[in-house]
């Protein structure tokens, strides 16, 4: 009787686990929408989703990355890098296609880079993509000599700015990416190794998982989205700008915490990393519509982040204190 009494108690881990992040999508939504004016404005929520569509992208890299216990702090510098020189292959060749390619390839050897050196040498992820972070920077002031890239084709501008009916195009790749990203995390052995590697990685390597080569695929996948969100920046901005970008990686990350993903590694969901995208993305729209000073914007990102992690510790030691 007491078995069958213990079973019925309140769970505030696997409450949360299954319905928090959907709870503060939908108390959020409606509290702008009733205090906000404008907030529902056609006009408006489609800016919010141009506005999240490259941090989204580069959101699902980065929760293959977090769910492995890792992390990449080098998106906003990345994009930077990667999108200047798409924007110089589109400007020289006038084709979109040209430039597409060379984006995809340079985020994809920018990841086999950074997963190389991490499991090559144990190098910590953090200090990898630090690295990185400041290289990329300097790399896409140094091609560019400073100066905005201008007269980017107009298939260049679309992935940004276009529509295909009612849906920006930018969406529309957003969808297409996490699509792709899906499959690949929930239908795949290789997604099921993710997880067990980032869960504990010495269990997954005495099951026959190599650690190292589920890190430097992950990288690589990680990496050609940086190459899509450089694309989808750039296209927006209708340039290539070397100082673009800037705090891309805070709002990715953020995207991804507030989404459910443990910074500890082993858990996480893409569909949380969207629905937590839009949830940052609908939390910068209305500060901007307050005219809340940016400074603060930034204070309450972080305060986000803080409680995120927080809640991610509550719920996992209420979870163990269920099985205990």
């Amino acid at each position: 009787m007491s078995n069958q009494v213990e079973k019925k108690k309140f769970n505030f881990g696997q409450f949360y686990g299954k319905y928090g992040i959907a709870l503060i999508f939908v108390v959020i939504f409606i509290a702008a929408s009733l205090f906000v004016p404008g907030f529902l404005s056609t006009y408006n929520l489609k800016s919010i989703l141009l506005a999240i569509a490259c941090t989204t992208v580069l959101g699902f890299g980065a929760t293959f990355i977090i769910i492995l216990g890792h992390i990449n702090i080098a998106y906003g510098s990345e994009i930077a890098f990667i999108g200047c020189i798409a924007c110089m292959v589109d400007v020289a060749t006038g084709s979109v296609w040209a430039a597409i390619a060379v984006a995809l390839v340079i985020g994809v050897l920018l990841g086999a880079l950074t997963g190389f050196i991490i499991t090559k040498f144990s190098i910590p992820a953090f200090i990898m993509t630090l690295a990185l972070t400041e290289a990329a920077r300097g790399g896409a002031v140094l091609v560019t000599k400073g100066n905005t890239i201008s007269g980017i084709s107009s298939g260049f501008t679309f992935m940004g700015q276009g529509y295909v009916g009612p849906i920006p195009m930018a969406v529309i790749i957003l969808l297409l990416c996490f699509a792709v990203m899906w499959v690949i995390l929930n239908k795949t052995p290789y997604g099921r190794y993710i997880y067990a590697v980032g869960g504990n990685a010495k269990a997954a390597e005495a099951s026959g998982i190599s650690p190292k080569a589920v890190t430097f695929k992950a990288y690589l996948l990680d990496g050609a989205l940086v190459g899509v969100g450089s694309l989808l920046l750039m296209g927006r901005l209708n340039s290539g700008v070397p100082g673009a970008g800037l705090s891309y990686e805070m709002d990715a990350i953020t995207a991804v915490i507030v989404g459910g993903t443990s910074m500890s590694g082993g858990s996480g969901t893409l569909g949380g990393t969207l629905v937590g995208a839009v949830i940052v993305g609908i939390i910068n729209n209305v500060q901007t519509l307050m005219g809340v000073d940016s400074n603060i914007q930034k204070i309450v990102k972080g305060v986000i982040i803080v409680g995120a992690v927080i809640i991610d510790v509550v719920t996992k030691n209420s979870a163990k204190k269920d099985t205990d």
